[in-house]
């Protein structure tokens, strides 16, 4: 049996949590965080993933908009669904940080 080659939901939870283990060691870890309490790093990153979330998800929506109206009829390839689009913007992220 081939496996699939479809992004799944469970990939992009993955890949969003390990986005956001990143985010918060790396947070963590740096000079910003060394007055802070524990508390207040735990409450940081709650408060960051919930931006992160929102923010990701409408980036992906004009990702996968963009992509489907301009990008496909361009160059005549593949439309993307919006599980590919939420992949693609959580990898540029990890690639940009």
């Amino acid at each position: 049996m081939r496996p699939s080659k479809k992004i799944t939901i469970r990939f992009n939870v993955m890949l969003i949590l390990f986005s956001a283990c990143y985010g918060i060691f790396n947070f963590a870890l740096s000079d910003a965080a060394k007055g802070i309490s524990l508390e207040g790093i735990i409450l940081t990153s709650l408060v960051d993933m919930v931006r992160f979330l929102v923010v990701m998800f409408l980036v992906a929506y004009f990702v996968r908009e963009f992509w489907n109206r301009l990008i496909a009829d361009i160059f005549a390839i593949r439309m993307l669904d919006y599980r590919e689009a939420i992949a693609i913007v959580v990898v540029m992220g990890i690639i940009a940080s």
